[in-house]
């Protein structure tokens, strides 16, 4: 089973939070929501494979969007989670959307931050040349360079820093096996964009030069709600954390006041 931390809501909610991180990253990027969030719910934080030490190795799975989900949903069923809302940050937010497309009944909705949809030429050639090489370069200086193109600038710093220190689970060969699902991703965000999922909220940095366009353009072709935030990169929930939380518990119909309380 995938690594995964169950933190039961401090107010006895039956509700559950899945929360997804992004590629390199595991659920140490949920260090400013979790306080808040297990408040009101439980909070079901799940790694993807070969994130974090000791996982489960995506080298010992099929090497597809669907081995993955059906591992995410392994834990959800271990916690009798038959239903929750999903909320993922980038390569994480293709998870749950395949799991609303192929999965239905475990979604209730979807927040998605910095999500990840169709991408530019560079990123596909990026994903593409790493698919090809990935094990043959110095997985550090590979990674750097990964993470500066997706967190660019002095903004992303404390991101780019977070991911850095989470992704020494990975190695080359882990990294080459995840360029693959990075293809399946963007070919399975163009038919994700031929259906409707009004249930979606994509909360995206005004500044994330690598998405935001193509996803402006996927919720609005999937009826989803859009929300940018201004002087913000990629990682939302990282680069502009306290007014995330505000805006992550008005979503959620929770008091933004307990987000400000967290601040100070």
């Amino acid at each position: 089973m995938l690594h995964h931390t169950f933190i039961p809501a401090e107010d006895g909610n039956t509700e559950t939070i899945v929360l997804l991180h992004g590629f390199g990253g595991n659920s140490r990027i949920w260090k400013y929501q979790i306080p808040l969030l297990s408040k009101y719910y439980n909070v079901l934080m799940i790694d993807l494979p070969s994130h974090n030490e000791g996982n489960l190795r995506l080298s010992e799975l099929d090497v597809t969007l669907d081995a993955i989900a059906k591992e995410i949903l392994a834990v959800c069923d271990h916690y009798s989670v038959r239903h929750a809302t999903f909320m993922g940050v980038s390569l994480g937010t293709v998870f749950v959307k395949y799991i609303e497309a192929y999965y239905p009944d475990y979604v209730d909705f979807g927040i998605l931050v910095g999500a990840v949809a169709t991408v530019n030429s560079l990123l596909r050639a990026c994903a593409g040349v790493f698919a090809k090489i990935g094990d043959k370069l110095p997985f550090a200086a590979v990674y750097h360079v990964f993470s500066w193109i997706i967190m660019p600038g002095k903004r992303n710093e404390e991101s780019r820093s977070i991911f850095r220190k989470c992704a020494v689970a990975l190695n080359k060969k882990e990294f080459k096996l995840y360029m693959h699902i990075f293809n399946q991703a963007f070919r399975f965000s163009k038919m994700f964009e031929l259906e409707l999922h009004p249930e979606n909220i994509y909360i995206s940095g005004k500044l994330d030069t690598c998405f935001l366009r193509r996803t402006v353009r996927e919720a609005k072709q999937t009826a989803g709600r859009m929300i940018q935030m201004a002087a913000c990169g990629h990682v939302c929930n990282i680069v502009q954390k306290n007014r995330f939380n505000r805006l992550m518990l008005e979503l959620l119909d929770r008091d933004p006041a307990d987000a400000a309380a967290a601040a100070t």
